[in-house]
């Protein structure tokens, strides 16, 4: 585990060809927790020693992120790193990029509208059935809800200049809601397939489904995936490897993390995996990822005693077996945990989303914070962690 710098509610990581640790948000400002949550400047921050120290990058900044907190990550194919911070009046982003691990960075300064609901930007290459982009490979996508505390849809614009200008897909990937059923966000941004198509997940009263798109969110179909159970799933909680398998991550029956994956681009769905290591009680914030076919990752917080949660990272590489294994671990000492069960969840001290990574050379990395409690007292720090494979049989 590494500690960061004093951060906001989100905890975003990923890792660059070079093998390049970043972290996001840095956050700068006079105001202590969680008052400072409301200002800004938020930054991406470096790190070349495997998060023993780190550089503060002009990411773009300074800015002021308001009630969201900032989207950071990296595509694995182009490296580019993106940073999306909400806008003052969470009418849209500033979105800013780099090709050059951080020393370098372009920014488009207002990109659609909305901007809650927690904000995402992704990206992938061009389906058959979609328009080509122009000087970038893929095709970019920024996601985000119109309000967080009344049903909304998702908008999404698309970008087909590496991130210079964006315009709207065309429509919303929200299913329409059972009768007596209603959803604050019945979808929430996905991810792309290496073909092409969007896979963003769905939620109506206790369902996950997919929405999926093949004209770059022009129009969408649905499809079910579990019929109940379903807490919650975050914008970090669905990855998709180089074949077009697809991973869905979420909180479900007992508040612990499920995996349900799928081999046939969506159509069906495999029965959920509970992977939660022997002992922990309840979880919050599942994320997901993953490398090479069946090599998953995931992280969230956990609990083992109902009063104290740690962060912890789960890994497979036979995801697909019959009889798949998972390693676990918690990234911080259970005795100094990260979040206490009693903190709110609204604002402030919240631990709003985390994301998690697998590097090139195989290391499954995660975000986290540390909020008010005895390994951080009084304050709130970003959390790197990762997960060894000392003592590990090869797969």
């Amino acid at each position: 585990m590494s500690f960061v710098g004093t951060t906001s509610e989100a905890g975003s990581v990923g890792v660059t060809r070079s093998g390049s640790l970043f972290y996001a948000p840095l956050l700068e400002n006079t105001s202590p927790p969680p008052q400072n949550t409301l200002q800004g400047p938020e930054w991406v921050v470096r790190s070349r020693d495997l998060g023993a120290s780190w550089t503060k990058l002009d990411s773009g900044g300074p800015t002021t992120g308001g009630l969201v907190p900032p989207w950071m990550s990296i595509d694995p194919h182009t490296s580019r790193i993106w940073f999306a911070t909400t806008l003052p009046n969470l009418c849209g982003a500033r979105i800013s990029w780099s090709d050059d691990d951080g020393d370098h960075w372009q920014t488009n300064p207002s990109v659609g509208c909305p901007a809650q609901g927690g904000e995402k930007l992704l990206e992938g290459p061009p389906p058959p059935s979609g328009p080509s982009p122009s000087g970038y490979p893929h095709v970019v996508y920024y996601c985000a809800n119109t309000i967080d505390v009344a049903p909304s849809n998702l908008w999404c614009y698309r970008s087909l200049d590496g991130g210079l200008s964006f315009s709207f897909t065309g429509a919303f990937p929200d299913p329409s809601p059972p009768a007596g059923c209603t959803e604050n966000h019945p979808s929430r941004p996905g991810v792309a397939g290496p073909d092409g198509v969007l896979y963003f997940p769905t939620e109506l009263c206790g369902a996950l489904g997919v929405a999926i798109s093949r004209d770059e969110g022009a129009s969408w179909q649905f499809r079910p995936i579990v019929g109940s159970g379903l807490e919650d799933i975050y914008t970090s909680g669905t990855a998709a490897d180089s074949h077009g398998n697809l991973y869905f991550a979420w909180r479900g029956p007992g508040a612990l993390p499920y995996l349900s994956t799928s081999n046939d681009h969506g159509a069906t769905w495999n029965a959920p995996l509970m992977v939660a290591p022997p002992g922990v009680r309840a979880v919050r914030r599942v994320a997901v990822a993953v490398r090479k076919r069946g090599e998953v990752a995931l992280s969230y917080l956990g609990t083992t005693d109902g009063a104290h949660f740690n962060g912890y990272i789960t890994e497979s590489h036979n995801v697909f077996s019959r009889r798949p294994r998972f390693w676990s671990a918690s990234v911080n000492d259970p005795a100094e945990p990260l979040v206490n069960a009693a903190d709110t969840e609204t604002f402030g001290d919240r631990f709003f989303y985390g994301t998690d990574t697998i590097g090139p050379h195989g290391t499954a990395w995660a975000g986290f914070h540390c909020a008010k409690t005895s390994a951080c007292p009084g304050r709130r720090i970003g959390v790197v962690g990762r997960l060894t494979k000392l003592g590990w049989p090869k797969p």
